[in-house]
């Protein structure tokens, strides 16, 4: 019996309200060779580029040990079995695909050392900053150069529907020193990436871009699934019974996005006077609930190949992220400055960690030929 194969690009198709909508499917059995290492059309698997950042440093020794300089952060020893840190234990799950690089210099230096805009601009593009009037400010600067995630969206980026993706965490970015610091991607020195940060515009920018962003009827915005029913049943009939398990779990995830997307307001309010916590949300971010979110619609837009490049930015460089479901009441930037915080600081790096953790995870969970996500990421 001749095998049933299906181009990685097939969509399930449907109407609702009168609009077509398109919905992509996850990579399915029936798009690869009988081996599982390339589509079956020969394409190779697709592979990904991710820059993940968190401002403002870490506590490198442990701070009721300081004596002893015991780290919190770099582990001991180097190889394959390197000890994971406290700081680093959140990524136990997903050590092998993790490398920790210490000891390194940015050397791509403006004249002027100002530590997190020689820091972010010199590590994510490679060129010294450009200095601008910071006219009220402490200091503002601009990138000298394409952010790295950008060069590699000028490669691959041209393979998918989105050339690449921008997304944000915490709203507590600082606005106030210019585009290196309020922006992780820049396509040059005056074209900073504004990033998404409400799940709901990360959804419909992903998912649904077929619908006008003015349509007054925005509900039908998520009522995906009901459209393209009749194409899944079709569908369901043809494939293997594996194929209809990854069908099942992908239209199951799309679904759960959906009601985690509801479930959240639907946007995010302006960032507040630094140092406060003024939420719209009873005055505190809804951290944990948005990085699950966002990391979900991340992984499945990998899956579906809607984009092969993205940047998420978990908290600002002078950024004033409050973790508050740490029992923490102060901007992480003033308590970065504090040398009695340090155990603050080393709590919400662990806490930070879990959060880049969920994502590698949900990559490392998700299948792909004979690998997963991870594995082509």
């Amino acid at each position: 019996m001749k095998r049933f194969t299906l181009d990685r690009r097939t969509m399930l198709r449907g109407m609702v309200g009168g609009a077509a909508v398109a919905l992509a499917l996850p990579p399915l059995e029936a798009m690869f060779n009988g081996n599982g290492t390339a589509y079956a059309n020969g394409g190779e698997l697709p592979r990904r580029f991710v820059t993940w950042f968190f401002g403002n440093g870490v506590a490198l020794v442990d701070p009721y040990d300081p004596q002893n300089h015991k780290l919190r952060w770099t582990p001991p020893d180097q190889g394959p079995n390197y000890t994971l840190t406290p700081q680093l234990a959140p990524l136990a799950g997903v050590k092998e695909y993790c490398s920790v690089v210490s000891n390194l210099q940015v050397r791509a230096k403006h004249p002027e050392v100002r530590g997190h805009h020689t820091g972010v601009s010199g590590f994510f593009s490679g060129y010294p900053y450009i200095k601008l009037d910071a006219m009220n400010a402490n200091y503002s600067s601009k990138f000298g150069g394409p952010s790295i995630d950008q060069v590699a969206a000028g490669f691959i980026g041209g393979e998918t529907f989105l050339p690449s993706v921008q997304l944000r965490v915490s709203k507590r970015v600082i606005t106030s020193e210019g585009p290196t610091l309020q922006y992780l991607s820049h396509k040059g020195p005056d074209q900073p990436l504004p990033a998404i940060q409400s799940p709901q515009e990360a959804y419909e920018k992903l998912f649904n871009g077929f619908v006008p962003p003015d349509d007054p009827s925005k509900p039908l915005r998520l009522g995906a699934l009901d459209a393209i029913g009749e194409d899944v049943k079709r569908l369901q009939m043809r494939v293997g019974h594996s194929d209809k398990i990854r069908l099942d779990a992908h239209l199951a995830s799309i679904a759960q996005i959906e009601k985690q997307i509801q479930a959240l307001a639907p946007e995010c309010a302006p960032p507040p006077a630094p140092g406060q916590t003024n939420d719209d949300q009873g005055g505190k971010e809804p951290l944990d609930e948005v990085n699950q979110v966002m990391s979900d619609l991340l992984v499945l837009a990998f899956h579906c190949d809607i984009t092969r490049v993205a940047s998420v930015q978990y908290t600002g460089s002078v950024g004033y992220t409050v973790f508050h479901m740490l029992g923490q009441t102060q901007g992480h930037h003033d308590l970065s400055h504090d040398a009695n915080a340090n155990d603050q600081i080393d709590a919400a790096t662990i806490k930070t960690m879990e959060a880049f953790a969920y994502l590698l995870q949900r990559l490392k969970d998700t299948p792909e030929g004979d690998g997963n996500l991870l594995d082509n990421a």
